[in-house]
Formats: structure tokens, sequence, C-alpha cells
């Protein structure tokens, strides 16, 4: 039984994730780097509105899996994630409803506006591909050279969110 769990699972990601690979080098925030330091998300978010441990039960922002303590910093619709160690690393944003939220990637730049068709200039036409499925749990791009990548939601074909994304 435990067998055909692990290959449902498996089958299940392949599905939902395609062959065009995410730059994190590409992302940015308001002039933050997708890995960015606790000052500098300060220096240019301000003070955040919230600061806790979001004590994953793994993945690589577990503080149990990996030995060490995350943060999480809250500024409402956007989260960093990380410490003073290892940087933060720009966790998740909600789009939905909200055009002042402005993610670049490279030269694009995504929003609440942002349509799935919109996507494929950025990560190709492979995505087209996913249109009819049920997207509730988003698309995973997954990073050419590591073990994680992110994964974007959609709402009656426009962008609502904007997640870091690592395996357990």
């Amino acid at each position: 039984m435990k067998i055909y769990l692990t290959i449902f699972i498996s089958i299940y990601f392949a599905q939902m994730s395609f062959g065009q690979n995410v730059n994190y080098d590409l992302i940015k925030y308001n002039g933050l780097n997708f890995f960015s330091t606790k000052s500098e998300i300060i220096e240019k978010l301000g003070n955040p509105n919230k600061i806790f441990e979001p004590n994953y039960e793994c993945g690589s922002l577990s503080s149990d899996e990996q030995g060490i303590d995350y943060f999480t910093l809250e500024y409402g619709k956007i989260r960093f994630t990380g410490n003073e160690t290892e940087k933060y690393i720009l966790e998740q944003i909600d789009f939905e409803n909200d055009n002042s939220i402005i993610l670049n990637y490279g030269k694009y730049k995504l929003t609440c506006d942002t349509e799935l068709t919109e996507l494929t200039e950025i990560f190709g036409n492979e995505i087209i591909k996913y249109f009819d499925n049920d997207l509730s749990d988003g698309i995973i791009i997954h990073h050419e050279k590591y073990d994680s990548g992110i994964r974007i939601y959609f709402k009656k074909g426009k962008l609502i969110r904007f997640e870091y994304w690592s395996p357990c």
C-alpha cells in the first residue's frame, strides 16, 4: 500500500510541475532580492507587522529538519522566512485584489492582473496544458539546481499567490 501511495504522489507532483525552471536571481520585490538579509528587508519595508517562528514539520525552512531556527517577517500580504545565518527567502505574496503589489521576474511584472497566458511568455508554452486542469493546488516551477522552487496559484485565470516551495 505504501508503495502505491509513493507512486501516486510522485505522479501527482510530476503532473503539476513542468520543464521550465525558475531562476531565483530574477525574482525581486520592492528592490529586494529573493534571498535578502533581515536588515535589507527592514530598510526597504520597515518593521514587520509580526515576527514568528513558522514551525514547519519538514522542508528547507523547518527548524527541526535543518537544525537551525527560522523566523517569518510578516508584512500583511508579504512574508519573508529565514534567519541571520542563511538570509531570508521571499516566502509568500498574496496578490488577490491588490493592484499595489508588484513582483518582478526579470523584465516581467507580476500583479493580481497577471493572466495565465502572460505567464507563458516567462515560463514557456508548456504551462498551457495545465489551463484545463484544476489549479487549486497551484503549479510548481522547480529551480534547476536546488530541490525547491515556486508555486503559483490562480483564481478565475488571474494570479493570486506566489510562494516558495520545498519538498518534505
